[in-house]
Parts: C-alpha cells; sequence; structure tokens
C-alpha cells in the first residue's frame, strides 16, 4: 500500500513539473491566528481554557498580468480549547475569491478576498453538550505576504499574515492570522 501511494505521489509530481506554466499557480498554507470573538457567550464559557489555534488554506491563483493574480480558495480554522474533561472546539470554514498584487517593491504582495463562511462549535462544558453552526455570512479578508523567489517557477515560499471579518448573523469574529505557504508554478 505504501509503495502504491509513493508511486502516485511520484507520478502527481512529475506530471504537474512538466505541466508548469507561467499562468497558474497552486499550493496551500499553515499558520496561526488570534480570534476576537463578539459572541460573549463564548468568551463567558472558556474564560480559563488552554488554546491551540491552526489555520489552513488550499489555493489557486491565475496570473492576469506579471503583477495581478486572481485566488480561489478555501480556509479552514481550527479553534480548539480545553480544561480537564471540557472542551469548545470550533471549525471556521471559508471559500474565498480574490485578487494579488505585487506593487513592485521585490517580492511584496498586497491582497483582497471576497470570503463566504460559517462556523460550528462542538461544546461540553459540564452539563452543556452542545453543537452550534452559524448562519452563513460574507466578508473581507486583506493580506500582507512577501514572496521570496517573486517572478520565478518552481516552488514558491511565501510568509504572510491577514486580517479576515467575516459577519455570520448573531456571530461576527475578527481573526488576525500569520502563516507559511507554498506555491507551485
Amino acid at each position: 500500500m505504501v509503495k502504491k501511494i509513493l508511486l502516485a505521489g511520484l507520478f502527481l509530481f512529475t506530471t504537474l513539473s512538466a505541466w508548469t506554466v507561467d499562468w497558474f499557480a497552486f499550493g496551500g498554507s499553515f499558520g496561526t491566528s488570534a480570534i476576537v470573538n463578539t459572541d460573549k457567550s463564548i468568551r463567558q464559557y472558556t474564560e480559563n481554557f488552554h488554546r491551540i489555534v491552526l489555520e489552513f488554506d488550499i489555493t489557486t491563483e491565475f496570473t492576469l498580468h506579471p503583477a495581478i493574480r486572481l485566488s480561489f480558495g478555501s480556509i479552514l480554522l481550527t479553534d480548539f480549547r480545553f480544561k480537564n474533561d471540557n472542551h469548545f472546539n470550533s471549525l471556521d470554514y471559508n471559500f474565498y475569491t480574490g485578487v494579488r498584487v505585487y506593487p513592485g517593491l521585490a517580492g511584496l504582495r498586497l491582497g483582497v478576498d471576497y470570503n463566504l463562511g460559517r462556523r460550528t462549535d462542538f461544546i461540553q462544558i459540564d452539563s452543556l453538550q452542545d453543537t452550534r453552526s452559524t448562519r452563513w455570512g460574507n466578508g473581507f479578508r486583506f493580506l500582507l505576504e512577501y514572496d521570496f523567489r517573486a517572478g520565478k517557477m518552481g516552488l514558491l515560499p511565501i510568509i504572510g499574515g491577514g486580517w479576515r471579518h467575516v459577519p455570520r448573523g448573531g456571530s461576527s469574529d475578527h481573526i488576525f492570522s500569520v502563516y507559511f505557504k507554498l506555491l507551485y508554478r
């Protein structure tokens, strides 16, 4: 089974390497976030909890001009809060489309995205056991990134940060992220 997975991975890498083009890039990022919840009940339940926040992003970019790229992707933010046998875990999932612009300052990239997203909370605190989902909402994400190999082909390492605000009915979180992204172009 392991040999089949390795062969499939090698085949995929070889195929994508042969298909390298200037106008298409794909990749993903991994990072962490600081979340400012406007829902007071979340803060009330989890005031002294331990916390692990991870953010994952899968993206596809199309080059419209050497300095302008159109981006599509999805974000998954995991917010695990726990203490003893109690937990308050959240999954925040978003889909986005946006623009990335290289303003001509080395590898600096600026970005703005339109987001459509939702959050689901899994709660087990003392006698309260519940699963809650917000309504779908839409908002924006603003990014500041640095592409270490701007204008080149192959694997592109990027570091970045951003602010995302997606109101969802009665819930409206502010999410500040830092991440490491790898694009393949």
